[in-house]
């Protein structure tokens, strides 16, 4: 099992051990039932004594993750732990070291609900709103005018054409990029995990923010970079906090999500942005900007617009960022961009080569007049008219219908909602009365990427058909409500 531990500070061994072995459990790495390496292997394998190793474990027991069994060793908890071996043919691979220190967003991912609950906590679009007829027509027409597209790789940083008529729509956004500023990516979770595989290693800081998008904290995890989380507000990311922390230890990368952040929905001032960027200048620090909702605004037209990128402003190439498509068109096609300059942007070109060869052409192709078409900024404001609409329903009910003791703000865009609990609740141990009456949510404790704040919850009211949302806001404040009392 391998643990990344500092020996230089506090915590003590015992307290990064078992925060280690803890965050394991939490993410669904090791499952309940599963034993745990001996002590002594444990001291062996982490180079620690072997009363670091039994202080761990005893920490671990005491906060009833795992359970000792005289005469057998120590397993994660469940309820019942069977006494005789198990019959699993493939136990002996738990042996086998590995070097996976958390996959929360998988875990949660893999649940597999029953087709009769209602899912609060998928971030994706109901597909009755999505341009299916829009999407066939591009298909069909690659098909027809590219047929070679399917036997022919693409490019390492994507396909010209599509490459152009992504900077073409980045251009509408705000952002003015070249072709050669830009590649194709399989989503933006590749574009971190493109990052972090470039940028960060064991000793190398990245500081980001807490709550975050749990899939960035997977990726930033596997680097085995030191990750340092920086609270948010309203605004973002507290820039006062990430001063002091650079005062403590050298930030060589930031990552944020400035508009419509994931999962608290907030969005970065202007003046936050720039202070941001200054900060970044005079640390030598890199950012990461991950942006997928930036389409998805709840205003009314009118009311204001939105903040330009970070990229936008970025005097000096240190600002990497992504944009994906999946939140706003469809999260089956899995493409998204990154845009990079100079030499960050041919290593993380080289990485890409690496890691997939490049990107889908024919998906590449068969996008390119589905970006060109006229009716896709139509269909863009008629999914925020809808969801729209549908945002006003969700705040109504709560406002109505959820305790006091239990606090919500209203997103200005995106999809996700973030509900606070009061502290003595435990948003974990929910799920199950949740999942009784036939819904799911996402517990909060997954967006941490330090020690977990665990009375929170993040729904998203995107995924349900119309139908389907008014009941599953009722159920959920009386879950939440009878919670409270």
């Amino acid at each position: 099992m391998k643990i990344d531990l500092d020996r230089s500070k506090e915590p003590s061994l015992r307290e990064q051990i078992c925060a280690g072995i803890a965050e394991r459990i939490r993410s669904g790495l090791l499952q309940p039932g599963e034993q745990l390496p001996s002590v002594r292997q444990l001291a062996q394998d982490l180079g620690v004594s072997l009363m670091t190793a039994v202080q761990a474990y005893g920490l671990l027991e005491k906060r009833g993750l795992v359970e000792s069994v005289q005469g057998r060793g120590t397993f994660v908890r469940e309820r019942a732990i069977a006494t005789e071996a198990s019959g699993d043919p493939f136990g002996w691979q738990l042996a086998i070291g590995d070097y996976l220190p958390r996959a929360s967003f998988w875990s949660q991912s893999a649940v597999r609900l029953p087709p009769e609950i209602l899912d609060l906590a998928t971030a994706s679009i109901h597909h009755s709103l999505l341009p299916l007829p829009l999407l066939e027509a591009s298909i069909q027409s690659a098909l027809k005018q590219a047929p070679q597209s399917l036997g022919r790789y693409a490019p390492f940083q994507g396909d010209p054409e599509f490459l152009a008529v992504v900077a073409g729509y980045l251009q509408r956004q705000g952002l003015s990029l070249s072709t050669h500023q830009l590649i194709i990516t399989n989503g933006t979770q590749q574009g971190i995990d493109l990052f972090a595989r470039t940028f960060l290693g064991p000793n190398d800081v990245l500081a980001m923010e807490a709550p975050a998008f749990s899939g960035a904290i997977d990726a930033f995890r596997l680097s085995h970079g030191h990750i340092v989380p920086v609270p948010v507000d309203r605004e973002g990311i507290r820039l006062e906090i990430l001063e002091d922390l650079s005062l403590q230890m050298r930030i060589k990368a930031i990552y944020v999500v400035p508009t419509y952040q994931n999962p608290t929905g907030s969005v970065m001032s202007l003046q936050r942005r720039k202070a941001l960027i200054d900060f970044a200048v005079a640390a030598g620090a890199l950012i990461l900007e991950d942006e997928p909702h930036r389409e998805l605004t709840l205003a009314d037209k009118g009311t204001g617009r939105l903040p330009p990128p970070l990229k936008a402003l970025d005097p000096d190439g240190r600002v990497v960022y992504l944009k994906g498509f999946s939140k706003f068109l469809f999260p089956g096609l899995r493409l998204g961009v990154l845009a990079a300059d100079g030499a960050l942007y041919r290593r993380l070109l080289a990485a890409k080569s690496i890691v997939d060869l490049g990107s889908p052409l024919w998906l590449q192709k068969a996008l390119v007049p589905f970006f060109q078409n006229p009716q896709l900024p139509r269909y863009i404001d008629r999914l925020n008219s809808i969801l729209l609409q549908r945002s006003r329903q969700v705040a109504d009910t709560l406002s109505r219908r959820l305790s006091p003791a239990i606090r919500w703000q209203r997103p200005q865009g995106g999809m996700h909602l973030w509900v606070t609990l009061p502290p003595f609740l435990d948003a974990d141990s929910l799920l199950p009365e949740a999942h009784r009456r036939g819904i799911h949510f996402l517990p909060g404790s997954i967006f941490y990427p330090g020690e977990p704040e665990s009375n929170h919850l993040r729904i998203c009211w995107t995924n349900l058909a119309d139908a389907e949302l008014p009941g599953a806001l009722e159920c959920l404040c009386d879950v939440l409500n009878e919670a409270v009392r």
